[in-house]
């Protein structure tokens, strides 16, 4: 099992580091202001640092012996987010990032279960309320934005 969390966490590790490299196409700052380059430059840094907390205990005494601590029926939720994170890379430049980051919310609240659709829609709708408020409003960091203009 050690050796199969070495590698999901060199694996993440170079996950963050192509997502703050890739970060680097879009703009850092912006009229002095956080441009949309900010929060992914961030964001990978901070998914590779995390990464290496689960490698470092790789090596340590204190790490888990168990054969297979994974149950078959548990990677229906992980494929549901990577599957939902994929698509939402595929339809931001056509949607913006606002309506690409609502529409994932509400397919994986519905997927993972959620079974009130005014839930699932509240949460569609608010979600790009929400980060619209924090990112544009009182941050004043522009979002990547689609064909539309939003």
């Amino acid at each position: 099992m050690r050796i199969a969390n070495r590698i999901v966490s060199v694996l993440i590790i170079v996950f963050g580091i192509f997502l703050t490299l890739q970060s680097k196409k879009f703009d850092y700052m912006v009229d002095g202001t956080p441009g949309p380059g900010f929060m992914p430059y961030w964001l990978g840094i901070a998914i590779a640092l995390v990464a290496l907390i689960p490698l470092i205990k790789t090596f340590t005494q204190f790490a888990s012996k168990l054969d297979n601590p994974f149950q078959t029926g548990d990677f229906k939720n992980f494929f549901i987010v990577i599957g939902s994170s994929i698509v939402v890379m595929i339809i931001t430049p056509v949607t913006g990032l606002l309506i690409a980051l609502s529409l994932m919310v509400g397919v994986i609240a519905r997927l993972m279960g959620t079974k009130s659709w005014k839930t699932v829609i509240g949460l569609t709708i608010c979600t790009p309320i929400l980060l619209f408020g924090i990112f544009v409003m009182i941050l004043n960091v522009p979002l990547p934005k689609g064909i539309f203009g939003f």
